[in-house]
């Protein structure tokens, strides 16, 4: 039998496509995420579905913001600011969640 599955929303991939780069702890691969057309309000070739996804996307480009200033300034911006941002994208990314379901 097969089964349908629905792909994650535009958001949630663009949020772990970007996770995984700052995951890696390579900072040439964050840049080169971070300059990829696919993180602005508006992204070409990610139609958005719906008000909630617009906002999710609006978020991913604040984030993406937030580590492009935290690059510029050698990683010496405000860590406050960059927790909050990390902790968005994994949210954005549905990480918080699947870790909360292995635990249980």
């Amino acid at each position: 039998m097969m089964m349908k599955t629905k792909s994650a929303p535009a958001s949630e991939q663009c949020a772990r496509l970007l996770l995984s780069a700052w995951n890696s702890g390579d900072l040439r691969r964050l840049r080169e995420t971070l300059t990829l057309a696919w993180i602005s309000a508006e992204p070409a070739g990610w139609p958005l579905t719906g008000e909630d996804e617009r906002e999710r996307m609006e978020m991913l480009a604040t984030i993406a913001d937030a580590m492009r200033n935290w690059l510029r300034c050698g990683g010496e911006s405000p860590a406050e600011d960059l927790q909050v941002s990390v902790q968005l994208l994994q949210h954005l990314a549905g990480v918080q969640s699947l870790w909360r379901e292995n635990r249980i």
